[in-house]
């Protein structure tokens, strides 16, 4: 198993493997750490939406505002296998870790639901999980809010996207808060326990 690198994060008894067998943890975005992965992201809807269909937020806003931001960070040191949790990420350098996948979450405490915004995983890391782990543990942010319901706008034409939700629980809702009716939408909730 040499230049493995296996690592766990608070979130999970179990290891997270992906590309190169690299491990992942997770922790808040504080900075621009997943910028590059909104700039993949606003050019993949742009592909398929239009600008009146796409309904995207700054990664400032959801560090700064009323929400939760999440990624997953690939490890970039030696390949040692000297563990780095979620805990001690933060003393980790910026040019030792890579963020792949990012997720958030903006409360809406009176209307007493969570969005899910700006779910995004890097192409060479699809299909190891990260979607699912990150939207367990903003699920789970979202409860610790005392927030019972999570939504979400997705576009129609995003067939792994909607799949993925949909296993998750999500259900088909009319249009909620600020947003229209609209051809290109759906629109989703899931109860949170």
């Amino acid at each position: 198993m040499r230049g493995k690198v296996m690592r766990m994060d608070q979130y999970s008894a179990q290891c997270i493997q992906g590309p190169d067998a690299q491990a992942i943890s997770l922790a808040s975005i504080v900075g621009n750490e997943a910028d590059h992965l909104l700039l993949l992201s606003d050019a993949y809807m742009a592909s398929l939406y239009p600008a009146e269909s796409n309904h995207l937020v700054s990664s400032e806003s959801l560090r700064t505002g009323d929400a939760y931001f999440i990624g997953a960070f690939q490890d970039d040191r030696d390949g040692s296998g000297e563990g780095v949790t979620h805990r001690k990420l933060a003393a980790v350098s910026a040019s030792e870790t890579r963020c792949v996948a990012c997720v958030a979450a903006r409360f809406y405490r009176i209307e007493g639901y969570a969005e899910i915004k700006r779910l995004y995983v890097a192409e060479r890391w699809r299909g190891a999980g990260l979607a699912k782990r990150l939207m367990a543990r903003v699920e789970a942010e979202i409860v610790e809010q005392g927030i019972q319901r999570a939504r979400l706008e997705m576009g129609i034409h995003q067939p792994e996207a909607d799949a993925l939700y949909r296993s998750l629980g999500y259900r088909e809702i009319p249009p909620f808060g600020d947003y229209l009716q609209d051809p290109l939408s759906q629109f989703l909730e899931k109860t949170l326990s």
